[in-house]
């Protein structure tokens, strides 16, 4: 599913403050923006003894995509049936949940308002293209002292007495070596 369909499914609430929408995407679930919100703020099952970690990430257009997610096995450790007012499958991949939350005479304008500015508050994850820029502009010298390293021992390696086995241990060793670089 993606981060488009998971903002409309977020937005498009219809009045239910309290509902959490559950994403599988592979072999975890995710509650992501309103529901992650609501996860970390009223926690239930296995959130309680083990605060959830929340992801925040901001795209492109500014928006800011917050996630917290567990393994689909886990399912009934973090979303107790008896804890929740109604667990409703929606698809194979959505299930929604609602808290049974009071949430009084709030708006939906309101709630969001919240969740808005609780996703502001979150420490954004820097994606790996920024961090590779960062590691370019700052450390632009010792990266080409060390492709040039390990460029010198490919050279110098005795290729013709190594087994199968040596070459390909080193193979994967300097690999590792040019993957950290970069």
């Amino acid at each position: 599913m993606t981060i488009s369909e998971i903002r409309q499914i977020e937005t498009n609430r219809e009045g239910r403050l309290d509902v959490v929408h559950l994403i599988k995407e592979g072999s975890f679930y995710h509650a992501n923006d309103w529901s992650a919100w609501l996860m970390v703020t009223y926690p239930i099952g296995e959130a309680k003894n083990k605060p959830m970690t929340v992801t925040a990430k901001k795209l492109k257009d500014g928006y800011i995509h917050a996630f917290v997610g567990f393994p689909a096995t886990s399912l009934s450790k973090y979303i107790p049936e008896d804890e929740v007012e109604r667990f409703e499958p929606v698809s194979d991949n959505q299930i929604d949940v609602t808290l049974g939350i009071d949430f009084g005479d709030a708006t939906m304008e309101q709630a969001g308002a919240f969740v808005n500015a609780w996703k502001e508050s979150l420490p954004l994850s820097e994606g790996k293209k920024q961090r590779r820029e960062e590691r370019e502009i700052h450390g632009q010298a010792p990266r080409i002292t060390r492709i040039t390293d390990i460029l010198s021992r490919i050279v110098s390696l005795p290729m013709e007495d190594m087994s199968p086995r040596e070459a390909y241990d080193t193979l994967r060793e300097l690999r590792r070596d040019i993957v950290s670089i970069f």
